[in-house]
């Protein structure tokens, strides 16, 4: 076959081929390779488009034809029911005043609305969960009860495996792959006697402070439409701001519940990653495993208060028929001391007020103010932190972008289409090293010393460089430890993020706003967002040393934040999350009379800063 088809190129004469032969066959053959890998590549992104939109229209289909029933509006005791804490809904449920179903039904209503509005949901299993709630009921009746959390509904991210259920990641490759097994902590949970009701929408890949995708569409704030709940675990986010869950569940490995519990007005904790089974999580990508082992993912809750949130670090970190540490050999057996986490003892709290990177915006200020206030009137000490940690954040960059040019995303992505809100980080990434040398060189020549520094430092690094950056991250983890050592401080204060919830796209050009919350997965601190109050009239501006860029974009983005929440961040040394928890209930019982939780209406999810 290969002497006939030199015989044809050659013009039918039989003889040995010549370098131009040679030359035309090896055109024909690499222009018909790139075509082919084009048609293969645009065929792979066809199918997997044509998949997501299947099983969107899946579940709307299941929406119409299951759940037509589910209507939050015809419930008495729907607005009822969805303003109670988690320890409310189980004192009720136990006092006999309300039922699990009761319960359940509310919250499948409530959830099916938020679907549909706000784009909160993934997969839902509202048939599934009152069923579940019924038999719950019917256990209570006759005196046997799983947990504390019996028949209690809970939300979970979609990354998180549960038995029967695709754990996409905002991945259209990983729909129609229903898992055949749950996470250890779910596990746990459903033991205690939860009932897992709804899937929560994430972002393409978990990696910007915005929840979007091809299979379930762009999350909305319930606060305004117009911006995003945060990410990745966005959608427990607006799920639980909007009475749509009483407790979810999500993960963080750059700010991923600190972000939405921020941008939504709601907790969120994340503990010490080491201490927390990452069994049954997704990774986004090939073979749910990556190489990055710099920064840890970890799994936590989402919930309307502090105490709510401990529940889940009590179950998951205590003995009982299923031990976390008995199913996942990785995790050290350190069960949870409570006598720490609801201690009365007064802490010494240290405030940082800016990390040197990005400033915050005035808003969270006055919420660092409010908060200092309360918690020196009921007793305890607070000092400003003093310590250069503008570092920390361009280390970040470096870190989760060492690999270069977004390799394990396009991995993961197996074939689907980069969504267009990594458009400008992809640009960054795929910049070749001589340009980069050159835009980080000018950016420096004009003065604009952060630009500089973020684009020449997010790059790809060899392995040597790569330990350089780590090196030099632990050396300022370590000094900063032995600060808070010498001063004697307890907890650490800061804003939850630097802006407000961000409008929709802005995430690309605006997470770095985030870096208050890169800072205490970088040093592996346990961390939890508090709500303290809401952007106020003359707080919608923004004000940095820095002109540049960065500061460009959150000058537009401020403008019309006026009404939306307002959250501290508390964090502490790592695998001291009792008292990080500690410390966060002092923070919310500071604020207690600045912060209100926003009213629940029967008409709409939507939900506003109360009069």
């Amino acid at each position: 076959l290969k002497l006939q088809f030199l015989y044809f190129i050659g013009g039918g004469e039989k003889k040995m081929p010549t370098v131009k032969t040679t030359g035309r066959v090896l055109a024909v053959s690499v222009l018909t390779y790139v075509m082919w890998k084009m048609c293969e590549r645009g065929n792979r992104r066809s199918y997997l488009k044509k998949q997501a939109m299947k099983k969107r229209a899946e579940r709307d289909q299941k929406r119409t034809e299951q759940y037509g029933d589910l209507d939050f509006k015809s419930l008495p005791r729907g607005a009822e029911i969805i303003s109670m804490t988690v320890e409310e809904l189980v004192r009720s449920m136990d006092e006999g005043t309300l039922t699990s179903e009761e319960v359940v039904t509310a919250y499948c209503a409530r959830a099916k609305e938020a679907g549909e509005v706000l784009n909160t949901n993934a997969e839902e299993c509202f048939i599934e969960a009152i069923k579940e709630a019924q038999l719950c009921d019917a256990e209570r009746k006759d005196g046997t009860l799983r947990g504390f959390l019996h028949g209690v509904p809970i939300s979970i991210k979609d990354q998180i495996h549960m038995e029967g259920y695709d754990s996409t990641c905002g991945l259209a490759a990983r729909v129609f792959k229903p898992l055949s097994y749950t996470s250890v902590l779910v596990t746990i949970l459903k033991d205690a006697g939860a009932i897992p009701f709804v899937r929560s929408n994430v972002p393409q890949c978990l990696m910007l402070p915005e929840s979007f995708n091809a299979i379930w569409g762009t999350a909305c704030n319930p606060f305004d439409v117009s911006r995003t709940p945060g990410g990745s675990s966005g959608g427990e986010g607006a799920l639980v701001a909007c009475g749509a869950s009483p407790l979810g569940i999500g993960t963080d490995i750059g700010g991923s519940i600190r972000i939405p519990a921020g941008f939504c007005g709601v907790v969120g904790f994340k503990p010490t990653s080491q201490r927390i089974s990452a069994h049954g999580m997704g990774v986004p990508r090939p073979n749910d495993a990556s190489g990055q082992n710099a920064v840890f993912s970890c799994a936590g809750p989402l919930a309307k208060t502090v105490d709510d949130v401990e529940l889940v670090m009590r179950l998951w970190c205590s003995e009982g028929k299923t031990t976390m540490w008995k199913r996942d050999p990785l995790v050290p057996k350190m069960v949870w001391d409570s006598t720490e986490s609801k201690s009365t003892r007064k802490l010494r709290f240290g405030v940082l007020r800016d990390d040197g990177f990005f400033t915050a915006a005035p808003a969270y200020n006055r919420a660092l103010n409010l908060a200092t206030e309360g918690l020196k009137k009921n007793g305890h000490e607070v000092v400003e932190i003093d310590f250069d940690l503008h570092r920390h954040a361009l280390l970040f960059v470096a870190e989760m972008s060492s690999e270069g040019k977004m390799r394990g995303f396009l991995d993961g992505l197996d074939g689907e289409m980069l969504h267009e809100n990594y458009s400008f980080l992809k640009k960054m990434a795929d910049m070749p090293p001589l340009v980069r040398w050159l835009v980080s060189s000018v950016y420096g020549l004009i003065g604009k010393t952060r630009m500089q520094h973020i684009v020449g430092e997010a790059g790809e690094y060899s392995v040597y460089g790569f330990w350089e950056l780590i090196k030099e991250r632990d050396l300022l983890k370590k000094a900063f430890l032995a600060y808070l050592m010498k001063e004697g401080i307890d907890a650490v204060l800061c804003p939850g993020v630097g802006m407000s919830a961000l409008k929709h796209g802005m995430s690309t050009k605006l997470s770095l706003s985030c870096s208050y919350a890169y800072l205490w997965n970088n040093f592996h601190f346990p961390a939890g967002s508090v709500p303290v109050t809401y952007v106020s009239s003359g707080e919608n501006v923004y004000e940095s040393a820095f002109q540049d860029p960065l500061t460009h974009d959150a000058k537009k983005d401020i403008k019309g934040a006026v009404g939306l929440p307002v959250n501290v961040q508390i964090a502490t040394a790592p695998f001291t999350d009792e008292l990080c928890l500690k410390a966060m209930r002092d923070v919310e019982a500071a604020v207690s009379s600045s912060w209100r939780r926003p009213n629940f209406s029967h008409e709409t999810v939507l939900v506003s800063k109360p009069e």
